[in-house]
Protein backbone atom coordinates (compact mmCIF):
# COMPACT_ATOMS: atom_id res chain seq x y z
CA UNK A 1 0.00 0.00 0.00
CA UNK A 2 3.02 2.44 1.00
CA UNK A 3 4.77 1.71 -2.94
CA UNK A 4 0.92 2.17 -4.06
CA UNK A 5 0.42 5.55 -2.58
CA UNK A 6 4.18 6.60 -3.61
CA UNK A 7 3.81 5.32 -7.08
CA UNK A 8 0.39 7.44 -7.11
CA UNK A 9 2.33 10.98 -6.03
CA UNK A 10 5.13 10.47 -8.03
CA UNK A 11 2.66 9.88 -11.15
CA UNK A 12 0.97 12.74 -9.84
CA UNK A 13 4.21 15.22 -9.65
CA UNK A 14 4.56 14.15 -13.26
CA UNK A 15 1.71 15.05 -14.35
CA UNK A 16 1.84 18.48 -12.74
CA UNK A 17 5.65 18.96 -13.66
CA UNK A 18 4.59 18.01 -17.18
CA UNK A 19 1.63 20.51 -17.65
CA UNK A 20 3.79 23.11 -16.17
CA UNK A 21 6.28 22.37 -19.02
CA UNK A 22 3.93 22.47 -21.33
CA UNK A 23 2.47 25.78 -20.70
CA UNK A 24 6.17 27.39 -20.52
CA UNK A 25 5.84 30.85 -22.93
CA UNK A 26 6.56 30.59 -25.83
CA UNK A 27 10.49 32.32 -26.90
CA UNK A 28 9.16 35.08 -29.71
CA UNK A 29 11.00 34.83 -33.03
CA UNK A 30 11.39 38.12 -35.47
CA UNK A 31 13.29 40.23 -33.67
CA UNK A 32 16.53 41.70 -34.41
CA UNK A 33 19.62 40.81 -32.59
CA UNK A 34 20.16 43.31 -29.47
CA UNK A 35 22.12 45.85 -30.00
CA UNK A 36 23.96 48.52 -27.24
CA UNK A 37 22.50 51.77 -27.41
CA UNK A 38 23.69 52.98 -23.74
CA UNK A 39 24.20 51.95 -20.13
CA UNK A 40 22.24 52.35 -16.83
CA UNK A 41 23.52 54.68 -14.14
CA UNK A 42 23.55 51.05 -11.83
CA UNK A 43 21.72 48.15 -12.37
CA UNK A 44 18.11 48.71 -13.42
CA UNK A 45 17.98 52.54 -12.95
CA UNK A 46 17.55 55.44 -15.42
CA UNK A 47 16.14 53.69 -18.51
CA UNK A 48 15.66 55.00 -21.89
CA UNK A 49 12.44 56.49 -22.40
CA UNK A 50 11.07 56.22 -25.81
CA UNK A 51 9.17 58.77 -27.22
CA UNK A 52 7.97 59.26 -30.71
CA UNK A 53 8.68 62.42 -33.14
CA UNK A 54 7.16 62.06 -37.10
CA UNK A 55 9.30 59.05 -38.21
CA UNK A 56 12.02 59.70 -35.29
CA UNK A 57 12.23 57.60 -32.23
CA UNK A 58 13.55 59.46 -29.59
CA UNK A 59 15.62 57.63 -26.87
CA UNK A 60 15.70 59.69 -23.23
CA UNK A 61 17.94 59.23 -20.42
CA UNK A 62 17.34 60.89 -17.63
CA UNK A 63 20.77 61.95 -16.01
CA UNK A 64 21.59 64.14 -12.51
CA UNK A 65 20.79 67.77 -12.43
CA UNK A 66 17.25 67.00 -14.19
CA UNK A 67 19.66 66.59 -17.49
CA UNK A 68 18.97 63.92 -19.64
CA UNK A 69 20.92 62.54 -22.66
CA UNK A 70 19.52 61.94 -26.02
CA UNK A 71 19.60 59.50 -28.85
CA UNK A 72 18.11 59.10 -32.29
CA UNK A 73 17.08 57.09 -34.32
CA UNK A 74 15.17 57.51 -37.59
CA UNK A 75 13.09 55.04 -39.13
CA UNK A 76 14.12 56.10 -42.76
CA UNK A 77 17.78 54.49 -42.02
CA UNK A 78 17.63 50.76 -42.08
CA UNK A 79 20.38 50.20 -39.93
CA UNK A 80 20.18 49.63 -36.04
CA UNK A 81 22.59 52.36 -34.93
CA UNK A 82 21.50 55.17 -32.90
CA UNK A 83 23.25 58.56 -32.76
CA UNK A 84 23.57 60.89 -29.44
CA UNK A 85 22.84 64.16 -30.17
CA UNK A 86 22.99 67.46 -27.44
CA UNK A 87 19.99 68.88 -26.61
CA UNK A 88 20.42 72.32 -27.42
CA UNK A 89 18.27 75.82 -26.53
CA UNK A 90 16.90 74.62 -23.06
CA UNK A 91 18.45 76.15 -20.34
CA UNK A 92 19.50 74.04 -16.77
CA UNK A 93 16.95 73.58 -14.41
CA UNK A 94 14.47 72.27 -16.72
CA UNK A 95 13.01 68.58 -16.74
CA UNK A 96 14.69 67.26 -19.76
CA UNK A 97 13.87 64.31 -20.09
CA UNK A 98 10.14 64.64 -19.81
CA UNK A 99 9.08 67.51 -22.75
CA UNK A 100 5.38 67.63 -24.38
CA UNK A 101 5.95 67.25 -28.23
CA UNK A 102 3.13 68.14 -30.74
CA UNK A 103 3.69 65.83 -33.39
CA UNK A 104 1.91 67.84 -36.03
CA UNK A 105 3.85 71.30 -35.22
CA UNK A 106 7.20 70.26 -33.92
CA UNK A 107 6.28 72.56 -31.10
CA UNK A 108 7.35 71.45 -27.74
CA UNK A 109 7.52 72.65 -23.45
CA UNK A 110 9.81 71.49 -20.85
CA UNK A 111 8.59 72.54 -17.14
CA UNK A 112 9.76 72.53 -13.69
CA UNK A 113 8.56 74.16 -10.55
CA UNK A 114 8.56 74.19 -6.92
CA UNK A 115 7.31 75.78 -3.47
CA UNK A 116 8.87 78.13 -1.64
CA UNK A 117 7.92 81.00 1.04
CA UNK A 118 4.22 79.89 0.80
CA UNK A 119 3.68 80.18 -3.40
CA UNK A 120 3.79 77.74 -6.35
CA UNK A 121 6.29 78.57 -8.57
CA UNK A 122 6.36 76.90 -12.34
CA UNK A 123 8.28 77.81 -15.28
CA UNK A 124 7.85 76.79 -18.93
CA UNK A 125 9.83 76.91 -22.02
CA UNK A 126 7.88 77.06 -24.91
CA UNK A 127 9.49 76.76 -28.73
CA UNK A 128 10.24 74.47 -31.86
CA UNK A 129 12.29 71.87 -31.89
CA UNK A 130 14.06 70.86 -35.47
CA UNK A 131 15.14 68.16 -37.52
CA UNK A 132 17.61 67.57 -34.48
CA UNK A 133 16.89 68.10 -30.79
CA UNK A 134 17.26 71.52 -31.24
CA UNK A 135 14.82 73.78 -29.52
CA UNK A 136 14.21 77.37 -31.64
CA UNK A 137 12.31 80.13 -30.87
CA UNK A 138 11.86 80.02 -27.06
CA UNK A 139 9.98 81.81 -24.79
CA UNK A 140 10.07 81.64 -20.89
CA UNK A 141 6.41 81.37 -19.15
CA UNK A 142 5.83 82.17 -15.56
CA UNK A 143 3.17 80.54 -13.53
CA UNK A 144 3.01 81.95 -9.92
CA UNK A 145 0.51 80.98 -7.33
CA UNK A 146 0.10 81.59 -3.21
CA UNK A 147 -1.45 79.42 -0.66
CA UNK A 148 -5.02 81.44 -0.94
CA UNK A 149 -5.41 80.80 -4.67
CA UNK A 150 -4.88 76.96 -4.35
CA UNK A 151 -6.47 76.28 -1.29
CA UNK A 152 -8.89 79.64 -0.69
CA UNK A 153 -8.70 80.10 3.35
CA UNK A 154 -7.61 77.58 5.77
CA UNK A 155 -6.14 78.07 9.26
CA UNK A 156 -2.89 79.44 10.40
CA UNK A 157 -0.92 76.07 10.17
CA UNK A 158 -1.49 75.14 6.67
CA UNK A 159 2.02 76.05 4.46
CA UNK A 160 2.88 75.34 0.77
CA UNK A 161 6.10 73.95 2.21
CA UNK A 162 7.59 73.71 5.99
CA UNK A 163 9.50 76.98 6.83
CA UNK A 164 13.09 77.57 5.33
CA UNK A 165 12.85 74.63 2.93
CA UNK A 166 11.51 74.14 -0.49
CA UNK A 167 8.66 71.93 -1.58
CA UNK A 168 8.37 70.59 -5.35
CA UNK A 169 4.97 68.89 -6.93
CA UNK A 170 4.10 66.12 -8.78
CA UNK A 171 4.19 66.43 -12.24
CA UNK A 172 3.22 64.49 -14.94
CA UNK A 173 4.01 64.63 -18.84
CA UNK A 174 2.07 67.24 -20.35
CA UNK A 175 0.31 67.50 -23.79
CA UNK A 176 0.97 70.46 -26.37
CA UNK A 177 -1.18 71.39 -29.43
CA UNK A 178 -1.06 74.53 -31.45
CA UNK A 179 -1.39 77.19 -28.41
CA UNK A 180 -2.92 74.66 -26.10
CA UNK A 181 -0.55 73.46 -22.87
CA UNK A 182 -1.93 71.13 -20.33
CA UNK A 183 0.55 69.92 -17.39
CA UNK A 184 -0.98 67.30 -15.11
CA UNK A 185 -0.33 67.84 -11.24
CA UNK A 186 -0.55 66.17 -7.55
CA UNK A 187 0.53 68.84 -5.15
CA UNK A 188 0.82 68.23 -1.25
CA UNK A 189 0.62 71.05 1.59
CA UNK A 190 1.43 70.72 5.13
CA UNK A 191 -0.17 71.54 8.32
CA UNK A 192 2.05 72.48 11.23
CA UNK A 193 0.80 72.64 14.65
CA UNK A 194 2.93 70.93 17.07
CA UNK A 195 4.24 68.72 14.56
CA UNK A 196 3.72 68.68 10.74
CA UNK A 197 0.72 66.27 8.61
CA UNK A 198 0.80 65.91 4.81
CA UNK A 199 -2.07 67.73 3.52
CA UNK A 200 -4.31 69.39 2.14
CA UNK A 201 -4.14 68.39 -0.72
CA UNK A 202 -4.74 69.73 -5.01
CA UNK A 203 -5.09 67.49 -8.06
CA UNK A 204 -5.23 68.95 -11.43
CA UNK A 205 -4.24 70.43 -14.38
CA UNK A 206 -2.10 73.54 -14.94
CA UNK A 207 -3.95 74.83 -18.62
CA UNK A 208 -2.76 77.80 -20.87
CA UNK A 209 -4.49 78.28 -24.29
CA UNK A 210 -2.35 80.57 -25.48
CA UNK A 211 1.23 79.33 -25.42
CA UNK A 212 1.88 79.88 -21.71
CA UNK A 213 0.68 83.54 -21.33
CA UNK A 214 -2.01 83.43 -19.28
CA UNK A 215 -2.71 80.37 -17.11
CA UNK A 216 -5.75 78.62 -15.46
CA UNK A 217 -5.81 76.11 -12.54
CA UNK A 218 -8.18 73.53 -12.83
CA UNK A 219 -8.98 71.48 -10.01
CA UNK A 220 -9.83 67.72 -9.94
CA UNK A 221 -10.26 66.54 -6.50
CA UNK A 222 -8.70 67.22 -3.06
CA UNK A 223 -7.33 64.17 -1.57
CA UNK A 224 -3.95 62.87 -1.53
CA UNK A 225 -3.15 60.99 -4.96
CA UNK A 226 0.42 60.32 -6.65
CA UNK A 227 1.60 59.90 -10.26
CA UNK A 228 -0.42 62.27 -12.48
CA UNK A 229 -0.93 62.27 -16.02
CA UNK A 230 -2.82 63.08 -19.11
CA UNK A 231 -3.74 62.31 -22.85
CA UNK A 232 -6.09 63.27 -25.46
CA UNK A 233 -8.38 61.69 -27.46
CA UNK A 234 -10.75 62.93 -30.26
CA UNK A 235 -13.56 64.38 -28.01
CA UNK A 236 -11.68 63.99 -24.76
CA UNK A 237 -9.22 65.05 -22.10
CA UNK A 238 -8.74 62.25 -19.79
CA UNK A 239 -6.28 62.96 -16.37
CA UNK A 240 -5.16 59.70 -14.35
CA UNK A 241 -3.66 59.77 -10.54
CA UNK A 242 -3.23 57.17 -7.90
CA UNK A 243 -5.29 57.59 -4.86
CA UNK A 244 -2.40 57.48 -1.94
CA UNK A 245 -4.32 55.61 0.79
CA UNK A 246 -7.08 53.05 -1.32
CA UNK A 247 -4.60 52.17 -3.66
CA UNK A 248 -7.32 52.93 -6.27
CA UNK A 249 -6.24 53.75 -9.78
CA UNK A 250 -8.33 56.61 -11.00
CA UNK A 251 -9.76 59.30 -13.90
CA UNK A 252 -11.58 62.40 -14.53
CA UNK A 253 -12.04 63.28 -18.05
CA UNK A 254 -13.79 66.89 -19.82
CA UNK A 255 -15.01 68.17 -23.24
CA UNK A 256 -11.95 68.91 -25.36
CA UNK A 257 -14.08 71.72 -26.26
CA UNK A 258 -13.65 73.75 -23.63
CA UNK A 259 -15.78 71.78 -20.79
CA UNK A 260 -15.13 70.98 -16.61
CA UNK A 261 -13.62 67.93 -15.54
CA UNK A 262 -15.70 65.35 -14.14
CA UNK A 263 -15.72 64.15 -10.48
CA UNK A 264 -13.47 61.43 -10.07
CA UNK A 265 -14.32 57.81 -10.67
CA UNK A 266 -12.80 54.43 -9.92
CA UNK A 267 -10.90 52.75 -13.29
CA UNK A 268 -9.60 49.73 -10.63
CA UNK A 269 -9.43 49.01 -7.00
CA UNK A 270 -7.09 46.26 -7.27
CA UNK A 271 -3.77 48.59 -8.41
CA UNK A 272 -0.62 47.40 -6.54
CA UNK A 273 0.02 48.45 -3.03
CA UNK A 274 3.65 48.63 -2.87
CA UNK A 275 4.91 52.58 -3.91
CA UNK A 276 8.00 50.62 -5.03
CA UNK A 277 6.13 48.94 -8.14
CA UNK A 278 3.43 52.16 -8.82
CA UNK A 279 3.40 51.63 -12.14
CA UNK A 280 0.94 52.50 -15.23
CA UNK A 281 0.43 53.48 -18.54
CA UNK A 282 -2.22 55.60 -20.14
CA UNK A 283 -1.81 56.62 -23.74
CA UNK A 284 -5.02 57.82 -26.51
CA UNK A 285 -5.16 56.93 -30.15
CA UNK A 286 -8.03 58.38 -32.10
CA UNK A 287 -11.21 57.91 -30.01
CA UNK A 288 -10.27 55.33 -27.69
CA UNK A 289 -8.33 55.93 -24.46
CA UNK A 290 -6.13 52.70 -23.21
CA UNK A 291 -4.73 51.95 -19.68
CA UNK A 292 -2.54 49.29 -17.92
CA UNK A 293 -1.33 48.67 -14.55
CA UNK A 294 0.11 46.56 -11.94
CA UNK A 295 -2.56 45.03 -10.45
CA UNK A 296 -2.90 43.48 -6.95
CA UNK A 297 -6.06 41.09 -7.34
CA UNK A 298 -4.58 37.64 -6.75
CA UNK A 299 -1.48 38.35 -4.65
CA UNK A 300 -0.27 35.99 -2.58
CA UNK A 301 0.23 36.00 1.35
CA UNK A 302 2.92 35.02 3.47
CA UNK A 303 3.13 34.04 7.59
CA UNK A 304 5.28 37.60 7.95
CA UNK A 305 3.74 40.00 10.34
CA UNK A 306 5.91 42.90 8.75
CA UNK A 307 5.38 42.02 5.22
CA UNK A 308 2.61 39.82 4.95
CA UNK A 309 1.74 40.71 1.11
CA UNK A 310 3.81 39.04 -1.32
CA UNK A 311 4.21 41.36 -4.18
CA UNK A 312 3.05 38.62 -7.18
CA UNK A 313 1.65 41.40 -9.59
CA UNK A 314 0.26 41.28 -12.75
CA UNK A 315 -0.41 43.42 -16.07
CA UNK A 316 -3.94 44.04 -16.44
CA UNK A 317 -5.68 46.19 -19.23
CA UNK A 318 -8.78 48.44 -20.20
CA UNK A 319 -9.92 50.99 -22.37
CA UNK A 320 -12.50 53.41 -23.24
CA UNK A 321 -13.92 55.06 -26.39
CA UNK A 322 -15.53 58.12 -26.33
CA UNK A 323 -18.70 56.86 -26.63
CA UNK A 324 -19.04 54.22 -24.01
CA UNK A 325 -20.47 55.04 -20.93
CA UNK A 326 -17.74 53.05 -19.21
CA UNK A 327 -14.60 51.20 -18.96
CA UNK A 328 -14.23 47.52 -20.81
CA UNK A 329 -14.33 44.53 -18.76
CA UNK A 330 -10.41 44.86 -17.60
CA UNK A 331 -8.24 41.59 -18.59
CA UNK A 332 -5.04 40.10 -17.03
CA UNK A 333 -2.74 40.08 -19.79
CA UNK A 334 0.49 38.49 -17.95
CA UNK A 335 -1.88 35.48 -17.12
CA UNK A 336 0.94 32.35 -16.48
CA UNK A 337 3.55 34.46 -15.00
CA UNK A 338 3.96 34.84 -11.22
CA UNK A 339 5.59 37.96 -10.94
CA UNK A 340 5.42 41.12 -13.71
CA UNK A 341 7.13 44.58 -13.06
CA UNK A 342 6.97 47.74 -15.22
CA UNK A 343 4.74 47.97 -17.40
CA UNK A 344 4.80 49.62 -20.85
CA UNK A 345 2.62 50.31 -23.38
CA UNK A 346 2.61 51.94 -27.18
CA UNK A 347 -1.00 52.50 -29.58
CA UNK A 348 -0.76 52.96 -33.35
CA UNK A 349 -4.27 52.71 -34.92
CA UNK A 350 -5.66 49.81 -34.25
CA UNK A 351 -2.66 48.06 -33.08
CA UNK A 352 -1.20 48.03 -29.60
CA UNK A 353 1.87 46.26 -27.93
CA UNK A 354 2.56 45.71 -23.84
CA UNK A 355 5.66 44.83 -22.62
CA UNK A 356 6.96 44.32 -18.79
CA UNK A 357 9.27 42.16 -17.36
CA UNK A 358 8.80 39.29 -15.10
CA UNK A 359 9.25 35.45 -14.09
CA UNK A 360 7.29 32.29 -14.61
CA UNK A 361 7.92 31.69 -10.91
CA UNK A 362 10.10 32.15 -8.17
CA UNK A 363 10.44 31.61 -4.36
CA UNK A 364 9.05 33.70 -2.16
CA UNK A 365 10.95 37.47 -1.62
CA UNK A 366 11.43 38.16 -5.59
CA UNK A 367 12.17 41.41 -6.51
CA UNK A 368 12.66 43.55 -9.97
CA UNK A 369 16.34 43.36 -9.81
CA UNK A 370 16.01 39.27 -9.36
CA UNK A 371 16.17 37.58 -12.46
CA UNK A 372 13.52 38.36 -14.72
CA UNK A 373 12.78 38.16 -18.72
CA UNK A 374 10.99 40.94 -21.00
CA UNK A 375 7.57 40.02 -22.17
CA UNK A 376 4.86 41.23 -24.49
CA UNK A 377 1.59 40.85 -25.95
CA UNK A 378 0.01 42.68 -29.25
CA UNK A 379 -3.58 43.74 -29.95
CA UNK A 380 -4.55 44.45 -33.27
CA UNK A 381 -8.28 45.05 -32.39
CA UNK A 382 -7.95 48.22 -30.34
CA UNK A 383 -7.38 45.77 -27.30
CA UNK A 384 -10.50 43.42 -27.47
CA UNK A 385 -8.41 40.44 -28.25
CA UNK A 386 -4.95 39.81 -27.37
CA UNK A 387 -2.13 37.42 -27.94
CA UNK A 388 -0.53 35.24 -25.50
CA UNK A 389 2.57 36.30 -23.48
CA UNK A 390 5.55 36.02 -25.32
CA UNK A 391 8.86 36.39 -24.41
CA UNK A 392 11.87 38.24 -26.06
CA UNK A 393 14.85 37.45 -23.67
CA UNK A 394 15.84 34.26 -22.31
CA UNK A 395 18.04 35.07 -19.60
CA UNK A 396 16.27 33.49 -16.12
CA UNK A 397 17.87 30.12 -16.67
CA UNK A 398 21.35 31.85 -16.56
CA UNK A 399 21.04 33.96 -13.38
CA UNK A 400 20.05 37.03 -15.60
CA UNK A 401 18.39 40.33 -15.29
CA UNK A 402 16.03 42.06 -18.18
CA UNK A 403 14.30 44.70 -16.77
CA UNK A 404 12.89 48.06 -17.17
CA UNK A 405 11.77 47.53 -20.70
CA UNK A 406 10.07 50.62 -22.75
CA UNK A 407 8.31 50.30 -25.90
CA UNK A 408 7.32 52.12 -29.00
CA UNK A 409 5.23 51.50 -32.41
CA UNK A 410 6.13 53.58 -35.22
CA UNK A 411 4.95 52.83 -38.74
CA UNK A 412 4.23 49.05 -37.92
CA UNK A 413 7.23 48.08 -35.84
CA UNK A 414 7.49 47.96 -32.54
CA UNK A 415 10.73 48.75 -30.99
CA UNK A 416 11.87 47.85 -27.56
CA UNK A 417 14.86 48.69 -24.99
CA UNK A 418 15.69 47.30 -22.00
CA UNK A 419 18.45 47.15 -19.55
CA UNK A 420 20.14 43.66 -18.65
CA UNK A 421 22.72 42.11 -16.34
CA UNK A 422 23.91 39.98 -13.52
CA UNK A 423 23.44 40.79 -9.91
CA UNK A 424 26.49 40.43 -8.19
CA UNK A 425 27.18 41.61 -4.55
CA UNK A 426 31.24 41.75 -4.10
CA UNK A 427 32.30 40.83 -0.67
CA UNK A 428 34.57 44.15 0.32
CA UNK A 429 35.81 42.51 3.31
CA UNK A 430 34.96 39.46 5.45
CA UNK A 431 30.94 39.91 6.18
CA UNK A 432 30.96 43.09 4.19
CA UNK A 433 29.30 43.46 0.91
CA UNK A 434 29.20 45.79 -1.55
CA UNK A 435 25.27 46.24 -2.73
CA UNK A 436 25.76 48.64 -5.22
CA UNK A 437 26.01 47.39 -8.83
CA UNK A 438 27.78 48.35 -11.71
CA UNK A 439 25.85 50.21 -14.58
CA UNK A 440 24.39 47.92 -17.23
CA UNK A 441 23.89 47.45 -20.59
CA UNK A 442 21.00 48.92 -22.22
CA UNK A 443 19.55 46.97 -25.22
CA UNK A 444 17.72 47.67 -28.11
CA UNK A 445 15.33 44.94 -30.82
CA UNK A 446 13.18 45.66 -33.08
CA UNK A 447 10.45 43.78 -35.57
CA UNK A 448 7.56 44.09 -37.08
CA UNK A 449 3.88 43.65 -35.55
CA UNK A 450 2.88 40.58 -36.15
CA UNK A 451 -0.23 39.90 -38.63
Amino acid sequence: MKHMCLLVGFLICSIIFLVGCSRQAELAQGWTQPVKVAESSESLNDPLLLRKRHDTILALQWRSDMEARYFVRRNANNSSSWNEVPLTGVARGYWWAYPAIDQSSDRVFFDQGYMEADELKMSFLVGHMTGGVAVQDVMERKLVADKKTLFGETSPGVRLNEPGTRDYPELGVGIIGNSDLNIPYCLAAVTVTSHSEDGPFHNGVFHSSDSGTTWRIERISDFAAWLPSICKTKAYYYFFAVKNYQRDLWFSRKSAENGSWTAPEVVTKTFCNSALYWRYVATAENDTVHVCWLDRRHEKTRRNQVYPNRENYEVAYCHRKDSDAGWSKDIILSEGLLYTYSPTMSVEGDKVVVAWAGVQTAPDWHKEHAPNDVYYVTSNDSGKTWTKPLKVTDGVKDGITSGAPQVMLLNGVIYLSYIQGKISYKEESHGLVKLNQPPWPIYYQQRPFPD
